[in-house]
């Protein structure tokens, strides 16, 4: 997967992380191993049968924040609410990935670390309620 263009955006998630923060599920960071920054973090939530994710985004001159939500069934809910967020925020990927499951959150969540730090070697740290 690959990032086509960011123009990061601030899209005043405080609210929205609020209402949903008991439901929280899971995070992924993408981490600098040298200095230990997040360069994007995601985190997803559970309320009923919705998944939201909020999103931070840390490059070198410039933060985003981007939220999303997805509901319904057959599918993955929690790869199409991160997509959501990350198209939110302002990051363009060559493809969407909403419904893909784990592996293309994996995969997007690299491709937006390496372009916002500019390094290569990075850590994608999980984390789970």
């Amino acid at each position: 997967m690959k990032v086509l263009s960011v123009n990061l955006q601030d899209s005043e998630i405080g609210a929205k992380r609020d209402r949903v923060s008991k439901g929280f599920y899971k995070e992924f960071a993408v981490i600098e191993p040298k200095t230990g920054r997040s360069v994007a973090i995601f985190r997803t939530y559970i309320t009923g049968y919705t998944f939201h994710c909020c999103a931070w985004f840390y490059g070198i001159d410039s933060y985003g924040t981007g939220y999303g939500k997805a509901a319904g069934s057959g599918y993955c809910k929690e790869s199409a609410a991160i997509d959501e967020a990350i198209a939110n925020a302002g990051v363009v990927l060559n493809k969407r990935f909403g419904g893909m499951g784990e592996s293309a959150i994996r995969d997007a969540a690299l491709a937006i670390g390496r372009k916002l730090s500019g390094k290569r070697n990075l850590i994608l740290h999980t984390a789970h309620a």
